[in-house]
């Protein structure tokens, strides 16, 4: 038997019924095998092979979309055929930093596809799914609390530390463990390089930007033409924090696996859409970490495993991009400097024209603010921004989470010399902790 299981371990994950792996099957008469977690074998099929369950596509089966909500309202906007890309360049262009990662693509207009006759047509049929991918990445849910706040969605926390030294969670769906070699977490701030200014240009303060993370060579993407498997890479290796690591292995303690409140009517259905047979991974955001800069897109990365290989449906990237969102605090938020209108040459009246106008992108989204006060901002630095909304409500009695959160849309960028100044969102010279 020993022998036997070393013949079938060292060929699961081929498909078909080759003579030594069928071979190997026979010997052990009307018997069940697991070759891996999912993968499954058994003597008395016509055709003994490995396979892998239908949870190993977990991934595919799309819910919430975070690049349809920033694009929806769109003349002709189609969330299963729109085309993303405009989108990742302009707004997400931070992710160029690991060089070629894309989007999860998924497939949502099966009946476009047609049924072909055993071979006859394969490259065909293989050439309509890659081009028929629609990018998709999970909206990634969150809550943030204050002192004496309760979560709204709350859940059983880690057991290794106190309840109330968290202050906050992201949250996002997901399938089997087994699938995913990593799954890790990025953030913008990361990407990007710390950029935000402290003040007068060149700041004041002795505050320096710190630069974008280093990526190591073998953390970069993996990318080559759309392909039916998942691509080769080196194991264990995928930029950001790791929350899971060789398949199965927790490698952050701040993870909760499954929320201990799935069959909670509340927090089941938390997208506005139910999300089995998937449930939910969440990650507990301590007192003491460095997440959300206030303004910053988090994401989630997905690595595959690579053998046994298992149906991935031309994906562009290893990694990919799988959830992610925005992520703002009630009072507080960012954005990057595109364009300064000065102090003499407004015309828009707001405030009697008092003050330079600084044109800012938040959320990806280009709007016009104005400054709390006289300090000069340069196009290119990252500042920090009060919500006056916000800080009304404080003290706030609730929690604050992303279907609070305000969504910037096309309908506020500036178009053409015209554009709505935010009047409640207003340039602070502040800076956020930040990790060393």
């Amino acid at each position: 038997m020993a022998d036997i299981g070393n013949i079938i371990n060292s060929l699961k994950g081929i498909s078909g019924s080759g003579n030594v792996f069928a071979q190997a099957i026979k010997l052990v008469k009307d018997a069940n095998l697991t070759l891996e977690p999912g993968d499954f074998a058994r003597s008395n099929m016509p055709a003994p092979m490995a396979a892998p369950i239908a949870s190993d596509l977990w991934y595919l089966f799309g819910h919430n979309n975070f690049l349809a909500k920033y694009n929806s309202g769109i003349e002709g906007f189609n969330g299963d055929t729109y085309d993303y890309k405009p989108y990742l360049i302009n707004e997400l262009s931070f992710l160029d930093k690991l060089t070629g990662v894309k989007p999860l693509k998924v497939l949502r207009n099966l009946d476009q596809f047609a049924i072909v006759d055993k071979y006859a047509g394969y490259f065909n049929f293989k050439t309509e799914y890659a081009a028929n991918g629609i990018y998709w990445v999970a909206l990634m849910a969150f809550e943030l609390i204050n002192k004496d706040i309760s979560f709204k969605y709350d859940s059983a926390a880690p057991t290794m530390y106190e309840k109330n030294d968290f202050v906050g969670y992201i949250t996002f769906p997901v399938g089997q463990l087994g699938v995913m070699e990593v799954i890790s977490l990025i953030q913008e701030n990361d990407l990007s390089g710390y950029i935000f200014a402290g003040g007068e240009v060149p700041s004041v303060g002795g505050y320096e930007p710190q630069p974008a993370d280093e990526i190591e060579t073998d953390e970069i993407p993996v990318v080559d033409e759309p392909t039916f498997f998942p691509r080769q890479s080196q194991d264990g290796m995928c930029y950001g924090d790791h929350l899971i690591e060789k398949s199965y292995l927790v490698a952050d303690e701040q993870l909760e696996l499954l929320s201990a409140r799935m069959d909670d009517p509340v927090w089941g259905v938390p997208y506005e859409e139910d999300v089995k047979p998937k449930m939910w991974m969440r990650y507990w955001i301590h007192k003491n970490d460095f997440i959300p800069v206030p303004g910053d897109f988090v994401g989630i990365l997905c690595k595959p495993i690579s053998v046994p290989s298992h149906l991935w449906w031309f994906q562009e990237s290893t990694p990919f991009l799988y959830a992610g969102n925005w992520m703002e605090t009630r009072t507080l938020t960012s954005g990057i400097i595109t364009e300064i209108t000065l102090e003499k040459d407004r015309t828009d009246g707001v405030n009697e024209n008092v003050g330079d106008l600084y044109f800012i992108k938040i959320q990806g989204c280009e709007v016009a603010v104005l400054s709390s006060d006289f300090f000069k901002y340069a196009v290119g630095e990252k500042v920090a921004i009060v919500k006056i909304d916000g800080v009304a409500v404080n003290p706030a009695t609730t929690s604050f989470s992303w279907l609070d959160q305000f969504t910037f849309k096309d309908a506020l960028k500036v178009k053409e010399g015209q554009y709505n100044v935010m009047e409640n969102y207003v340039i602070i010279p502040a800076t956020f902790y930040i990790k060393k």
